[in-house]
């Protein structure tokens, strides 16, 4: 029996199918469907979350492509067609159709080279709508995309300085801001902060999210995947959210907008590497912190160790700053944050809980709400790190 993969792409929707991955039989083939509706805030990075839990647990690795098995080139377009349906492409070792007539997985990867060969060639990625992304496919030739990498003669490739990704960001953002209509570009400051916040989440992934428990190979399988997508919700999805999220329901409603309509950029990066926590205990030379590991509130500690790590860094504006560079210029952008990690998914409103210097970084609980200080809800243990964070936008008079 196959392994459905929710038509939702919502938060919720992914977490149920984890929990389903965790039940399901290593042989089981996932079927990814051709609809795809509400994908909201954090939709598209959970999906994508969700394939990477899913192919790095599984040795036994089928899809099947929803849609019409006489049409051939109709099934590889579809399989390549959005982020989290390419991820599952390239992690699989055999693609189907629903009558698992031909292994489609020769024709894909031809299809998906091409893709990754013309997203570099573009200023902004791939587009679908106000979804503009790039893909990373670390476990082949296919993970140094041209716009983030240099390539020097019989070198290995090199991450860009600040500048040249900053320039990517900002061809993402505005894309997806002009396919959205009615809305403002970013001032020329927010869009710098902007730029430096998505550069410390592309080097802190490119460094940590990459590699295996040594650091001395890159994982297999392994991906990555940035984005950036307009969101333009009308007061009645609000309204809608705050029943189930009332921590990003909050959020929402504290951007003022007379007409009852709200609109934001989202921005995400998600990794297929080890996790934050997994990450941190790999690194320690006696291992001591794994004794530990069904301690959520550990895991909690170090990942807040990541997020305060190089508070004091040097002032050279070239070498990644750490994490807490991403929540000073979150808080003067306004912005609100997900990550998820491990066992925990957490949140942060940076209009209610602005960053100071030599802030604690707590965050909430995205269950329960709470201060993750005080509680904590062990989610099911999810594959890398997945970053999203929301930017208010300002309409057009």
């Amino acid at each position: 029996m196959a392994l459905n993969f929710s038509t939702d792409l919502t938060i919720d929707s992914c977490e149920e199918f984890i929990a389903k991955l965790a039940d399901a039989p290593q042989e089981a083939p996932l079927y990814l469907p051709v609809e795809v509706s509400n994908s909201h805030f954090g939709g598209v990075a959970a999906a994508i979350q969700a394939i990477n839990t899913w192919g790095r647990s599984r040795e036994y690795r089928e899809i099947i492509v929803g849609g019409n098995p006489a049409d051939a080139d109709d099934l590889v377009r579809e399989a390549v067609s959005k982020p989290h349906k390419f991820c599952a492409s390239m992690l699989s070792k055999r693609i189907t159709d629903s009558n698992a007539s031909t292994d489609l997985r020769p024709i894909v990867n031809r299809a998906a080279s091409e893709i990754i060969e013309g997203q570099g060639k573009s200023k902004f990625g791939q587009q679908r709508g106000p979804l503009c992304w790039f893909a990373f496919v670390d476990h082949s030739t296919k993970g140094f995309d041209k716009n983030f990498y240099t390539h020097p003669q019989n070198e290995k490739p090199q991450p860009r300085q600040l500048a040249q990704i900053e320039t990517v960001i900002r061809s993402m953002v505005n894309k997806s801001i002009d396919i959205m209509g009615a809305t403002k570009q970013l001032a020329e400051e927010d869009m710098s902060h902007l730029g430096r916040i998505f550069f410390e989440l592309f080097m802190n992934s490119h460094e940590h999210g990459t590699k295996d428990k040594t650091r001395s190979d890159w994982l297999k399988p392994g991906q990555r995947v940035i984005y950036s997508n307009g969101i333009n919700l009308p007061k009645a999805a609000i309204d809608k959210r705050a029943q189930t999220e009332k921590g990003l329901s909050l959020y929402l409603q504290s951007q003022n907008n007379q007409n009852n309509r709200r609109r934001f950029i989202e921005i995400s990066i998600i990794d297929s590497g080890l996790g934050y926590y997994k990450r941190w205990c790999a690194d320690q030379s006696d291992q001591s912190d794994q004794e530990t590991n069904d301690n959520i509130n550990h895991e909690y500690s170090i990942l807040k160790r990541c997020f305060t790590s190089r508070q004091t860094s040097s002032a050279n504006v070239n070498k990644g700053h750490g994490l807490p560079v991403v929540m000073d210029r979150l808080t003067k952008l306004n912005g609100f944050m997900r990550v998820r990690s491990g066992r925990l998914s957490l949140y942060r409103d940076f209009v209610t809980q602005p960053y100071v210097p030599d802030d604690p970084c707590e965050f909430f609980d995205w269950t329960t709400e709470q201060p993750a200080q005080a509680e904590l809800t062990p989610m099911l243990p999810v594959v890398g790190v997945s970053v999203t964070f929301l930017i208010p936008l300002e309409e057009k008079q």
